[in-house]
């Protein structure tokens, strides 16, 4: 596999680790170190993994994509506004 690209979002950062969502399946713990400069949590960093035809090296390159984090910013309300109370809702944890 020479090179391909991958889709990761920033879960949760802590003092010297992160929780990155991989190409929304897994759940990974990494240094806060990999990260670019600026990222935040909610961001969508687009990743690119070259690994030569030699194989004696693999590199990433990380980056945040700030259309991608809008994009998933924006869906994420749009959720939110579906779970907004309705007039007739009594409350409670579940909604019949």
């Amino acid at each position: 596999m020479p090179e391909s690209t991958h889709r990761w979002i920033i879960d949760v950062i802590e003092e010297n680790a992160v929780a990155i969502e991989v190409d929304g399946k897994n759940v990974l713990t990494m240094p806060r170190w990999l990260l670019p400069d600026g990222a935040r949590q909610g961001d969508v960093l687009r990743v690119r993994h070259d690994r030569p035809p030699n194989g004696q090296r693999s590199a990433l390159t990380i980056e945040v994509d700030a259309a991608a984090t809008q994009k998933a910013l924006a869906d994420s309300a749009i959720q939110v506004q579906k779970g907004v109370k309705r007039p007739n809702d009594p409350g409670g944890d579940i909604t019949l």
